[in-house]
């Protein structure tokens, strides 16, 4: 209990601090606007539910389907996540720890939170239609395509033989794993969820020319795939297939929104 106390202590603190610095006024919030925000944050909480959902149901329907394409990912790309984990410093152990940790979630509920204390329909628009976009179809992937975490494969597969994978979350901030397992299971890595939902806010934040917020959250949108190799968790196909996902959302949220990339 203690630990989801600090964390959410943090995360609040950081977009409070952040509502601060990167706020922008883009236009009066007028009374027939408010409707069309209240139904956007509503839509908004449903897919993050949608979400929750699939990672209540994940194990039963890997149990009945009896697949694992873990190795397929193997074979394809080797020991490339090990490559990663070759490189080991002090400072980006802890550097991306809180980028996974703390970064992720405030570029997650940070950017549409700016966009409605910056009173800018337009921008809330997209990012909700991104995002519900992302869920939508990295859903049918994360519950019929399993592929499990890179240091779980490495520890209890006899295929295996490459250089071992360590979990350096569980590492360096152990007392953090209570989280993180509330938000994936060991076979949720295809697509990196991370990877696309960061991209796409840092999108967003760009295409609606928030160009303090954009610097940050780009940034972050970088750091936050790289995390996910360094600790341990993605492979690297997860983190092409998130990119994949976050463009091809971003490009029909565009469409459904009649918003442009200018």
């Amino acid at each position: 209990m203690k630990i989801w106390v600090v964390w959410l202590a943090i995360n609040a603190t950081v977009s409070f601090i952040g509502a601060f610095i990167f706020r922008e006024r883009r236009q009066n919030l007028t009374k027939n606007d408010l409707p069309y925000f209240l139904i956007f944050l509503l839509i908004f909480f449903s897919v993050f539910m949608l979400h929750m959902a699939e990672i209540k149901i994940d194990p039963i329907i890997s149990s009945s389907i009896s697949v694992d394409f873990t190795k397929k990912i193997y074979d394809l790309e080797g020991n490339i996540v090990a490559l990663f984990q070759s490189i080991r410093n002090p400072i980006l152990d802890y550097y991306f720890v809180l980028v996974y940790m703390i970064g992720f979630p405030f570029l997650l509920y940070f950017t549409p939170l700016l966009y409605i204390i910056s009173k800018d329909i337009n921008a809330l628009k997209l990012v909700v239609a991104a995002y519900a976009l992302v869920i939508s179809i990295s859903m049918p992937f994360l519950l019929f395509f399993p592929v499990h975490d890179v240091w779980w494969a490495s520890s209890n597969y006899a295929w295996y033989t490459g250089k071992a994978v360590s979990f350096r979350l569980q590492e360096i901030w152990p007392s953090v794993l209570p989280i993180f397992y509330r938000f994936t299971t060991l076979n949720n890595c295809f697509p990196s969820l991370h990877s696309a939902l960061s991209a796409v806010m840092a999108y967003t934040a760009f295409i609606s020319r928030y160009k303090r917020y954009a610097y940050a959250a780009i940034l972050m949108a970088i750091s936050i795939p790289v995390a996910t190799l360094y600790l341990g968790i993605h492979w690297l196909t997860d983190v092409i297939g998130g990119e994949a996902i976050a463009l091809i959302s971003l490009l029909l949220a565009l469409k459904i929104t009649g918003l442009k990339w200018k």
